[in-house]
């Protein structure tokens, strides 16, 4: 979102201001130098039981302040809901799959919070938006005849940043970028690492681990496997210390049971690195199998540790995807043409609008 509207920004028909609905707690925790106004909205404790009626009384107030012309809401939780009542034009970009999220909840509770959560928000919201903006065909196949209103297909944008990438890559590194939790396969990756340990010398994780659970496990069986000197668990990084990991590593892997259109592919494509990713949700449509990277069954360690052998035995191999990747990340997911894209969707239902 923050790439959309840095380059929305530098149109001068353009004036954003923002709206971060947060948890009480979390407003202005991340204080980004955006240079559009940002409002926090922070949500109450009973917004979930009111139906968001108190966030929805806040927006009109925004909205009444700031005179907007259209209201963009990025994501069907809760953010689409709220924008549907707001009195403006409005559309929602779909990110992640609420119910598939939820499904894949290694504990029950969670399972059942975020079912409630996509029973009552998502599905409710795809069918009352008008206007939906699909960052990947998967989303309308997803949703199918749920979708109620008309769909633009317009990716995730790419930031210049990522297509500067000078790479200089270290022979078996490896890089997993993303949440450490079990939803991303992280475990599976360690799997197949302990099966191909001659293509990997280190393996990178990249990504917060907010599952306490989840890493004393993840940990105990990089134990097991004999792998802790190849393990390096880095955190979350930031987008300076990304690129330069971009820079180093060989190949980035994405091993999810479950995915949209993950923004780290499309990153590591414009960086012009080789993806190994799991055939899973809309990664098909971002990866082409053998051409711009190497695709696997999720959960399959065997053929996750094949293609990893192949990158290392064929360095040649990884040069030519990476490549390709770039040259198609150029076409289809740069900044500018996704902000183009973007504001000719708002132009048509502006235009529509004024003559209803």
């Amino acid at each position: 979102m923050t790439y959309l509207c840095q380059a929305l920004n530098t149109n001068k028909n353009v004036d954003l201001v923002g709206v971060r609905i947060c948890a009480a707690g979390w407003c202005g925790a991340e204080q980004a130098p955006f240079e559009w106004p940002i409002v926090d909205a922070p949500l109450s404790r009973l917004a979930f039981s009111t139906c968001f009626w108190r966030e929805r009384q806040q927006l009109r107030k925004l909205i009444h302040r700031f005179q907007p012309d259209i209201v963009h809401a990025q994501g069907v939780d809760p953010e689409g809901w709220i924008a549907l009542s707001c009195g403006v034009p409005s559309v929602v970009t779909v990110h992640g799959l609420l119910w598939e999220q939820a499904r894949l909840e290694p504990k029950s509770l969670q399972r059942v919070r975020g079912a409630l959560k996509a029973a009552l928000l998502e599905r409710l919201t795809v069918r009352a938006s008008r206007e939906i903006i699909a960052i990947s065909p998967y989303v309308t196949e997803y949703y199918g005849k749920s979708i109620g209103g008309r769909v633009h297909q317009i990716p995730n944008a790419t930031a210049p940043d990522y297509f500067r990438v000078r790479r200089a890559p270290e022979r078996g590194r490896i890089l997993f970028a993303g949440r450490v939790i079990h939803r991303k396969g992280v475990a599976d990756l360690v799997q197949a690492v302990s099966k191909c340990s001659e293509a990997v010398s280190k393996l990178v994780l990249a990504g917060s681990t907010p599952d306490s659970d989840f890493l004393s496990h993840l940990r105990e069986r990089i134990r097991m496997l004999g792998l802790e000197s190849r393990c390096e668990f880095a955190g979350h990084m930031d987008e300076s210390s990304l690129l330069q990991e971009f820079a180093r590593a060989e190949t980035l892997v994405l091993p999810s049971y479950q995915e949209t259109a993950p923004m780290v592919i499309q990153q590591a494509m414009a960086a012009g690195l080789a993806v190994v990713a799991s055939r899973v949700g809309g990664v098909p449509y971002q990866v082409e199998h053998d051409v711009s990277g190497l695709l696997f069954e999720s959960g399959n360690t065997q053929q996750l540790a094949h293609q990893l052998r192949r990158l290392h035995m064929e360095p040649s191999l990884g040069e030519r995807l990476g490549a390709a990747a770039r040259e198609h990340a150029a076409a289809s997911f740069s900044a500018d043409m996704v902000a183009d894209a973007t504001y000719k969707a708002y132009r048509v239902i502006l235009d529509e609008h004024r003559q209803e």
